[in-house]
Formats: structure tokens, C-alpha cells, sequence
């Protein structure tokens, strides 16, 4: 039986996944908690306060499970909240100097390690892929605007 691109794809994407380098988390870091590391780095980038709100939407879990994460990060000396006088309801997130360089390192180390891989891949294929990535994005964007997935 033929599969599908979709279901060849996936399968790839799975093996890709299982591989002892995607498995490990830099820093021996829960990979929830990088990834809200991270998406606290991308959105102080582009916003000036991150709430548990607006982590909650960019990562679409529950704010409790936001706030479990932040817990954790919080006694790793990674995150602050940040409370202000006028609302004390409303609570910022920002990093701290410690979860600043133990981001920026371990993400390092994740991109150099990316870096490898599409050495080996070599640049016509690294960039083909590259293409069709976004490709690939801007397609589901589109769809997701219509409605239709």
C-alpha cells in the first residue's frame, strides 16, 4: 500500500523526534521549561511586559500550567514575576541575568548543533529546505485563515 506524502512525512518527522540529540534538552532542562524560556526571550523581544496570559495564549496551554513551569524556573533562579503597585492582580515575567546566560548558552550550543547538520546537508539543500518550510508555513497560515483546518 502506497502512503501519502502527509503520512511519509510524519513518519520522518517522528524518527527525527526519537533521535538521542532531539530527546536530550540543553542544560538537562524539561523541554517545557526551555520552551517557556524561550518564548519569555522571543516575547521580551517584541514586547516590553510578558504576562502568564499572554504566555498561555502564544503556547496555548492553561495559565495553572503556565504558573507550574514559571514555579520551577522561578526557584532555579531563572524567572521573576514582577508585580506592579497599581494592580497587584497583574503579574509580569521577565528573565533573569542567570536565566539570560543559560539561554543564550544552551541555545547556543542547540543552534551550533543545528549548524552541523546543515553543513553536512550542504547549502543548495539546506536552503531548498529552508524554502520549503516556509512554503509549507505560509500554506497552513493561509488555510488556518480560511478556516479550513
Amino acid at each position: 500500500m502506497d502512503r501519502t506524502n502527509a503520512e511519509q512525512i510524519s513518519q520522518m518527522m517522528q524518527k527525527i523526534h526519537k533521535l538521542k540529540h532531539f530527546k536530550k534538552m540543553p542544560g538537562e532542562l524539561p523541554r517545557s521549561e526551555f520552551l517557556l524560556l524561550k518564548t519569555i526571550w522571543c516575547m521580551s523581544e517584541e514586547e516590553e511586559k510578558v504576562t502568564i496570559s499572554s504566555l498561555s495564549e502564544q503556547l496555548e496551554i492553561t495559565k495553572p500550567a503556565v504558573s507550574q513551569i514559571i514555579n520551577s524556573l522561578e526557584d532555579k533562579g531563572f524567572v521573576e514575576r514582577i508585580t506592579t503597585k497599581i494592580d497587584r492582580r497583574l503579574v509580569y515575567v521577565r528573565l533573569t541575568e542567570n536565566g539570560q546566560v543559560f539561554l543564550e548558552k544552551n541555545y547556543r550550543a542547540f543552534l551550533d548543533g543545528m549548524n552541523l547538520v546543515f553543513a553536512k546537508m550542504g547549502e543548495k539543500d539546506a536552503g531548498e529546505l529552508l524554502r520549503l518550510i516556509t512554503k509549507l508555513y505560509e500554506i497552513i497560515a493561509e488555510l488556518d485563515r480560511e478556516g479550513n483546518i
